[in-house]
């Protein structure tokens, strides 16, 4: 991938440093960071394995496993996404880490300490490498990651995805069988949907199809003319702990209006467009079996959601999970603490990013650009993501699904090679 340290091509480094050494045979890392990569605050990217007190070995070494696999691995291709960050070009989303090593990964790290449910942003870096955050206390990790799947779901911002049993020991001794096997079916998982427009996702409250809602309340009337939601799902929408999914915006006092109007858009956007169909995914969940992932939201419509929440309050960075809801909606989980969004949400990306699980991505593109959701608008201007749905379902049924066939077919006569 084209990454800070990462190599322009694959190809042979026999001398790679100790657990780097499977990758010797092909490699996009080169041997000093094979080696870097087993330094404690090593040049790579400065970061403090210690920073809640001795971290355990048998912890650490799965964090040097995952530089590795990062770092040298030539088999990340289907999970290779675009980033505007200022040290990568690219980076790695829902890489399907197989559950033994999730839960090898747990276990090992589960009575060592830490301060962050996400690694990638948030920490002090004022002394030239990563430090707990003022006020965030050290846990041990089976607080911040109650389940391995956590651990492996969130500590990267969804870099890994933890999947089903494998077979197979470690992630990082995949063969090439396997790794076919893994290619195969995420080309497959990645195949896009025959219909991409005017569609609506198969989730708890969702229409089958969309069509007329005259009656849409208050925020959600711009969807009236072709709709995903019912008008009752409009109506509680808008409310407080409503019928649709318990969820308390007051769950650190009470909510900023100016914010909680972002939250109720958010909501419309989620059950009323049938603009989504490009970044519908299927998920295997009890209370829907589609979600969707990286909407591009304008960079206007991120900003002022940011803008109007930022002095509101909140005790988490992901919404989706984590909650306490033993009263039968959402609470803060026991000793986590209730901060501004800015300290949970540095940026507008982040917060646009990170919220719900990475369901939106902070677009660079404006309103009125053709290549961003708009979460606001005004209907009597017509509905300007049917323009934005129709412009990435074209890409992804034309040249993303005639690419992707050459490949998925390649693999499939060499996976049958290898059989025989």
């Amino acid at each position: 991938m084209d990454a800070k340290h990462h190599k322009a091509k694959p190809g042979p480094e026999d001398s790679l440093h100790e657990q780097c050494s499977p990758w010797r045979k092909n490699a996009c890392c080169s041997v000093n960071t094979s080696i870097e990569a087993h330094k404690d605050i090593s040049y790579l990217y400065r970061f403090n394995w210690d920073h809640c007190g001795k971290m355990e070995p048998a912890c650490k070494r799965h964090f040097i496993q995952d530089t590795c696999l990062y770092e040298c691995s030539p088999n990340l291709g289907p999970w290779i996404r675009e980033v505007n960050q200022k040290w990568r070009k690219e980076r790695v989303l829902g890489v399907p880490l197989c559950k033994e090593d999730c839960q090898i990964w747990w276990e090992d790290c589960r009575t060592s300490y830490t301060c962050k449910s996400n690694w990638h942003k948030g920490w002090n870096w004022s002394a030239g490498y990563n430090q707990c955050p003022v006020k965030a206390a050290c846990h041990r990790f089976d607080f911040y990651f109650p389940t391995p799947a956590a651990l492996c779901n969130e500590i990267w911002s969804h870099s890994y995805k933890e999947i089903g049993s494998s077979g197979t020991n470690m992630a990082w001794k995949i063969t090439p069988l396997l790794c076919l096997l893994v290619c195969v079916a995420a080309v497959g998982a990645a195949w896009p949907r025959t219909q991409l427009l005017n569609v609506c996702m198969n989730a708890r409250y969702h229409k089958e199809k969309p069509g007329p809602e005259d009656k849409l309340h208050g925020q959600c009337s711009p969807w009236k003319n072709n709709a995903c939601c019912f008008v009752n799902t409009s109506i509680e929408a808008h409310k407080d702990i409503s019928s649709l999914y318990r969820f308390d915006w007051d769950h650190c006092g009470k909510m900023e209006p100016a914010c909680k109007r972002h939250f109720i858009q958010d909501i419309c956007l989620y059950e009323c467009s049938p603009n989504l169909g490009p970044w519908i995914q299927e998920v295997n969940q009890s209370w829907r079996k589609e979600r969707i992932l990286n909407v591009p939201l304008c960079k206007e419509d991120c900003e002022s959601w940011w803008e109007d929440c930022r002095t509101s309050y909140t005790c988490k960075s992901n919404w989706h999970r984590g909650w306490d809801w033993t009263s039968g909606y959402n609470q803060c989980p026991v000793k986590v603490a209730c901060h501004r969004f800015d300290f949970y949400f540095p940026t507008p990306a982040a917060l646009c990013n990170e919220i719900w699980s990475h369901s939106y991505r902070a677009s660079n593109y404006s309103r009125g650009s053709g290549r961003c959701i708009q979460m606001w608008f005004d209907p009597v201007l017509g509905n300007p993501n049917e323009e934005v749905a129709r412009f990435y379902a074209e890409s992804m049924n034309g040249a993303g699904l005639h690419e992707a066939w050459p490949l998925r077919f390649g693999l499939l006569l060499l996976l049958l090679w290898l059989l025989s």
